[in-house]
């Protein structure tokens, strides 16, 4: 069983919405807060790290934390991303408003400076360079394999680009180098995926919004679920964001106001 994090004497988690953690801190978007929190997993302080109010059009969508400290921040509404220093200066904005309309995911490839952003109404995912250029695109819209209906979630692993998507295919993986497709995650398991994380033992967990549950699966295959609806230790009310680090698993329990964070100790046991 994990244990939760709900903020300390000074701050309170409310309706985090975002997560991501590097090196063991931990970054949490608090929606109602308009807070950006910085969570220190060693000494459990939280302190504000950056205040939202203005910055963002309306609830930020995803957080990646680079290396540097910088981070990058899905600006769904506002229909771009923007990336800050690790000081909370803005020093980049990723806009294409020929090809993104309302992003969702970000992710970055720190070996190339490549910033792969997942738009929810174009439904491709759209690949910017360093120097804030679109240069190509993955996936389209539509049912076909490659194709996406409605896109929720994005995140990069070791079989390449991970996408997920609340009509059609639901979970499918693209080749990161050229796009092209891989694998689906299997049909009718998932109903509605809004979040996910992948492991270096290519493990995808993502979150399914119709019941709570974390459903994990290996090479696209269903493996384990967890989870369920409810307010006890290992339940979930409005699961909003996924992150993963060094064997743990943090998980955004939006409706709760908190993150909860799970070890994980071995592989799951594939469900029968």
């Amino acid at each position: 069983m994990g244990n939760s994090i709900v903020g300390n004497e000074n701050h309170r988690l409310q309706r985090p919405v975002a997560v991501a953690v590097r090196d063991q801190s931990l970054y949490i978007v608090d929606a109602d807060q308009n807070m950006l929190f910085l969570y220190d997993t060693f000494s459990k302080r939280m302190s504000v790290l950056k205040d939202l109010r203005g910055v963002a059009a309306g609830d930020v969508a995803d957080i990646y934390v680079a290396a540097d400290r910088s981070y990058y921040l899905a600006d769904s509404m506002g229909s771009r991303v923007l990336h800050f220093d690790r000081n909370g200066r803005l020093v980049q904005t990723f806009k294409d408003p020929l090809n993104m309309a309302r992003p969702v995911a970000v992710s970055v490839d720190e070996a190339t400076g490549d910033v792969y952003v997942a738009d929810g109404l174009f439904d491709h995912i759209l690949v910017f360079n360093s120097a804030g250029d679109p240069w190509r695109m993955m996936g389209d819209r539509g049912q076909e394999d490659g194709e996406f209906l409605n896109i929720t979630a994005m995140t990069r692993g070791p079989d390449g680009v991970y996408v997920t998507a609340r009509l059609g295919h639901r979970g499918q993986v693209l080749d990161q180098e050229h796009g092209q497709f891989r694998y689906a995650f299997d049909a009718d398991t998932l109903v509605f995926p809004n979040s996910i994380a992948v492991d270096a033992e290519d493990r995808a967990y993502v979150s399914d919004f119709f019941d709570n549950s974390i459903k994990i699966f290996e090479q696209g295959h269903l493996a384990a679920t967890l989870g369920g609806t409810g307010a006890s230790p290992g339940r979930f009310k409005g699961i909003a964001d996924l992150a993963l680090e060094s064997g743990f698993l943090y998980v955004a329990d939006s409706l709760n106001g908190r993150v909860q964070v799970f070890k994980i100790t071995a592989p799951p046991v594939k469900s029968k």
